[in-house]
């Protein structure tokens, strides 16, 4: 027995120590690559170099701590994660950059929303002022990679390859019918005939007021990436593309027919087409000087992260759903970001605050809170200024609604001012399996909202009118931001989803224009002569929110082995609480889903 504990023991001490070992290594390894990350040296990077960027994956606004494990660090992940922020400071680098000669846009298959791609092509076409070139190869091209490669000088396809160009399209699935067999209804509350979020719940198909306005919002934005894609020079105008998509089936046709058609402008094999970027570079031996976008970065001064810095213009991100960032989502945590907003207002060096917004909306609650933060720093009498991403919509505008100017991208989904709230029904999936749920209260609707009863009348009279005393509030804030009237702002409301362009022609927008023309017109107005502008939250928190991450996911384990009751009892009653009470109404664009 002595014996057997002895073993025991030495095993549960070799397994510990097995543990901290693998914690040192890891560490060790993430402190070195931070390390060479920093230290200005990067292989490889010499004069006549080329900046290759490998379009693949999602493209992101900006990085997401929670998107960058530990794993993928120590695997050297890294370089796939895809931002706008990225991508553009190193396109504006290499145009200055003496080491630089020219962009090589390697286009694997990038999947991003149009105002996302459309902030890297600007970046791109102002780099061509620089008179150096870009270069842009695909085996085959992806309607998203395609927009950004006909910026290029020189558009090459594997003679084997195609254009998978076929429009904006999008598909919602609609659920009704399955949540009927399995016995959960969705008792939808709502303000705004056009706020369509609730549909794929409530309806067994889209109904006319939603397809009008999906079918709206798709052609204004197809008008401008034709017209993007188009090109004088070559003899591509915005009707023909879409004439080789509807009569031809441009995804179909062979390398061949597309270069007839001059939408490329060589067919080359990959080996041809790098040697042709050296030979421009004056690299003899192939193209081995290349420079990918995060090594031009870390190895030039970011002045994004000079938080030290006097005179800032604080660039402040507030991306992904509202209130999402607390369950891990990389979304937009509201107080978190209402601490950030009430920091810069008391910090001295920051002079001018422009909120990047890319926020489809959510919490109705949590945009009031960020709302109200935002009046606090317009208080201080520093500028605030909004330039709005992919999508500044529902709670994305109710957050933008109070700024002194607001910039949108051309292709921008904002608008969509209306509330709304789902709350289940699950008696009917509770009857089917055997549970008869019986209630003992002292009060009626001591339980409301309970999903395992369905609202009664008096119940269901409370939630509307709890969703339109929000609407209110919400078209309230959009009056006093916009300087216009409540009856105006009902007009253009009805939860409806706009396009930047038509969104402007309504007052919701001030200029169409980049987040650098923003960040320009908060420093002009702030009257600074020299300034930075600085990225915030500080991009220093991302290893303590990694760890955080870490936390929770122990924390999800523990709760999935079943280790600790009581948290599996507080989870469910947090899962109840949020579709009540103030937490159940929703800001909120209806999903999009974009195929080009």
């Amino acid at each position: 027995m002595k014996k057997f504990f002895f073993q025991v023991l030495t095993s549960f001490m070799g397994a510990w120590l097995a543990i901290v070992l693998a914690g040192v290594v890891a560490v060790i390894l993430v402190i070195a690559m931070f390390t060479s990350m920093m230290s200005g040296e990067v292989a490889g990077f010499t004069k006549n170099s080329a900046l290759q960027i490998t379009l693949e994956g999602s493209l992101e606004e900006r990085a997401n701590s929670v998107e960058l494990g530990l794993s993928d660090l120590l695997r050297g992940n890294g370089e796939k994660v895809q931002t706008v922020e990225d991508l553009v400071a190193a396109i504006g680098e290499a145009k200055t950059n003496e080491k630089v000669k020219c962009i090589y846009l390697d286009c694997r298959g990038i999947a991003g929303a149009p105002a996302s791609l459309h902030a890297v092509r600007e970046a791109l076409v102002d780099f061509k002022t620089s008179k150096k070139k870009i270069f842009a190869y695909a085996d085959s091209y992806t309607g998203s990679d395609y927009f950004l490669a006909s910026v290029a000088d020189e558009i090459v396809l594997n003679p084997a390859g195609e254009i998978q160009l076929h429009g904006i399209g999008g598909v919602n699935l609609f659920l009704k019918d399955f949540f009927d067999k399995v016995g959960v209804e969705f008792q939808a509350v709502r303000v705004g005939k056009g706020k369509a979020a609730v549909e794929p719940y409530t309806c067994s198909e889209m109904s006319d007021v939603a397809r009008q306005q999906s079918m709206a919002l798709y052609d204004t934005l197809w008008l401008g990436m034709r017209q993007e894609m188009s090109s004088k020079e070559r003899g591509i105008t915005p009707a023909l593309i879409d004439t080789l998509i509807n009569r031809d089936i441009l995804s179909c046709r062979p390398a061949s027919f597309i270069l007839d058609k001059k939408l490329v402008t060589s067919l080359q094999y990959r080996h041809q087409f790098e040697d042709k970027v050296a030979e421009y570079c004056g690299q003899k031996d192939g193209l081995e000087h290349v420079v990918t976008p995060s090594q031009l970065l870390a190895v030039t001064d970011s002045p994004m992260n000079s938080y030290t810095a006097d005179n800032q213009v604080a660039v402040l991100y507030a991306c992904g759903g509202i209130d999402t960032g607390g369950m891990g989502g990389g979304g937009i945590n509201s107080p978190d970001l209402v601490d950030e907003i009430l920091s810069l207002a008391d910090n001295d060096k920051v002079k001018a605050l422009v909120l990047r917004v890319n926020s489809p909306g959510g919490s109705a609650y949590g945009s009031e809170q960020i709302w109200e933060a935002l009046e606090v720093f317009k208080k201080t009498g520093k500028p605030f200024v909004v330039s709005m991403g992919d999508y500044a919509a529902s709670g994305g505008y109710y957050i933008s609604a109070g700024a002194q100017r607001i910039f949108a991208d051309q292709f921008t989904i904002t608008g969509s001012i209306g509330i709304y709230g789902l709350i289940p029904n699950i008696s009917g999936l509770l009857g089917k399996l055997g549970i008869n749920p019986q209630m003992v209260a002292t009060n009626p609707d001591a339980l409301f909202p309970t999903l395992m009863y369905p609202l009664s009348d008096k119940q269901y009279a409370a939630m509307q009118s709890m969703v339109e005393n929000g609407y209110s509030l919400f078209v309230k804030r959009c009056a006093e931001g916009r300087h216009m009237t409540v009856a105006k702002i009902e007009e253009i409301a009805d939860g409806r989803p706009l396009a930047a362009t038509v969104a402007k022609s309504y007052g919701l927008v001030d200029e169409i224009g980049s987040l650098q023309k923003a960040i320009d017109y908060a420093a002009s107005t702030a009257k600074l002569k020299k300034w930075k502008a600085v990225s915030y939250p500080n991009a220093a928190g991302a290893f303590a929110e990694m760890l955080k991450q870490f936390n929770q996911e122990s924390a999800a384990l523990e709760l999935l082995t079943g280790t600790n009751p009581q948290r599996m009892m507080e989870s469910a009653r947090e899962i109840v609480q949020s579709f009540s009470g103030r937490h159940s109404l929703h800001a909120a664009m209806p999903t999009i889903i974009f195929s080009y």
